[in-house]
């Protein structure tokens, strides 16, 4: 275990400190998974506090982020689960959405690709681009090789060329 985590384990400080450090982090995780904010606040929020209770068992048999990213992962399928429990009710008409048409947003197309895509290529983007890891912590992070991890991403960039192309028709 490095120092930073021992000192955190020891010291009040010391483990804010680390928390802060995290909290990006497992935000954009987070928010990935949910695609929703206030749902993205409760699982950091979550995590953070797993991450102060289970401290002391992190084993270094694997990369720390890993541990974060996983344990982020499980408390995800976690809330799933609870949330699928829970019974729900439609919003009257009077309540529901206004759509802007002919506003373009890129990052909709992306989501809407996103989507479309098998979770663990999600994944590999969310750590990849959006939380800019090397293809190395990828690889450790998802446990499969390096090579693969390249593989799919050159093959994600090709569909989403081809996705752009085609005016965000489904691929």
């Amino acid at each position: 275990m490095n120092v930073q985590l021992q000192r955190a384990l020891l010291e009040e400080e010391a483990m804010d400190q680390l928390l802060n450090e995290l909290e990006p982090f497992v935000y954009r995780v987070a928010f990935h998974l949910t695609r929703h904010q206030q749902d993205a606040e409760d699982l950091t929020q979550e995590v953070l506090y797993r991450i102060c209770k289970r401290l002391s068992t992190y084993r270094s048999d694997c990369t720390f982020q890993s541990w974060v990213y996983t344990m982020t992962l499980n408390l995800h399928r976690d809330f799933l689960r609870k949330k699928k429990s829970r019974p729900t009710e439609e919003l009257p008409d009077r309540f529901s959405s206004v759509s802007f048409e002919g506003e373009v947003d890129t990052r909709i197309l992306i989501h809407r690709m996103l989507e479309q895509l098998p979770q663990i290529d999600q994944h590999i983007v969310l750590l990849r681009f959006q939380n800019d890891l090397t293809v190395r912590e990828v690889a450790q992070i998802m446990d499969i090789s390096e090579s693969n991890v390249k593989t799919r991403i050159f093959r994600l960039r090709n569909r989403l060329k081809s996705y752009f192309d085609k005016g965000g028709e489904p691929l």
